[in-house]
């Protein structure tokens, strides 16, 4: 039967004689354009601007050197900055230079100084304003950051409820968080007709009888937000059946998937067999919340 399965994230990093590398935190950057360029990729922590610690500046280093302009890009070109009274501050994301309009957060928390330490498993979302003048951008995020359906019927369609939030502030500028509304449900970049509801609440249908790889996000017309990002892979059993699967199975702990069970799900020059997306590096299946839990759905007979 289907399992819900819920495990607190392991950290992993190990330590050696200096720091110059551990393991992988997670990246999610979107343009000015609000269009997720980046979708939960992971990044080596490496110490790259020598400092020797691994923080916010050394991820997106590594970010924009591996993924900006099909991979053949480099952070020199695409990712400045500056130092400030306040510290490093971004004065070019993914190419764009606006001023200062960039924002990034750290487990759905804002980040506070690109000198913020990253560790293991965590998961960065940088992007640039779309509102470059106002601010008015509200960074938002699901409760599942991944879901994965193992072991399908080929005739069954999956579903996921999901859960949109805001990051927002109290009457005493307390950082609180809201329920988005009103917010319409993209799968692979394309509108459907999944609208979240006055709690933030959504439940989305995805294509049945294929493997996939569905990067689901929002987008909405009454406020300006940053795009959201829950990935789900599809793995569908020939020889399952739909009598195989119940909704509501009970939770348990389990070891969390591994890294390399997953493969890349686009090709950035065109568009993949698995999402039909172009120009997005994504990959499927490993990503935390700032809950540090991974959700995924067994199917166990």
């Amino acid at each position: 039967m289907k399992k819900l399965i819920a495990t607190a994230a392991a950290l992993a990093a190990v330590s050696a004689f200096s720091v110059v590398a551990f393991a992988d935190a997670y990246v999610t950057i979107s343009d000015e354009t609000g269009k997720i360029v980046v979708a939960m990729m992971p990044i080596e922590l490496t110490d790259n601007d020598g400092d020797g610690n691994i923080t916010v500046n050394d991820v997106l280093i590594s970010a924009h050197d591996e993924f900006y302009a099909d991979g053949n890009g480099s952070a020199e070109e695409s990712y400045a900055t500056v130092d400030s009274d306040y510290g490093p501050m971004i004065t070019k994301l993914w190419g764009v230079e606006n001023g200062g309009a960039y924002g990034y957060y750290i487990n759905n928390v804002a980040g506070m100084s690109l000198n913020d330490p990253i560790k293991d498993n965590d998961h960065l979302y940088a992007f640039v304003y779309t509102d470059a003048q106002n601010y008015s951008d509200k960074y938002t995020y699901f409760d599942l950051p991944t879901y994965t359906y193992d072991g399908i019927a080929p005739d069954t369609q999956p579903s996921i409820e999901l859960h949109l939030s805001a990051a927002a502030f109290d009457e005493n500028w307390s950082p609180v968080t809201v329920p988005v509304e009103g917010a319409t449900i993209t799968i692979n970049d394309e509108k459907t007709d999944f609208v979240t509801d006055s709690t933030g609440t959504v439940t989305v249908d995805l294509p049945g009888g294929r493997d996939g790889v569905y990067i689901i996000s929002a987008v909405s017309e009454t406020e300006t937000i940053v795009p959201p990002i829950t990935l789900v892979k599809v793995v569908v059993d020939e020889e399952a059946t739909d009598n195989d699967i119940e909704d509501n199975g009970a939770q348990e702990i389990t070891d969390a998937p591994e890294t390399g069970d997953v493969d890349a799900a686009t090709d950035s020059s065109k568009g993949s067999p698995d999402t039909g997306i172009a120009d997005v590096a994504a990959v499927a299946g490993i990503a935390v919340l700032a809950a540090g839990a991974f959700i995924v759905a067994k199917n166990r007979k």
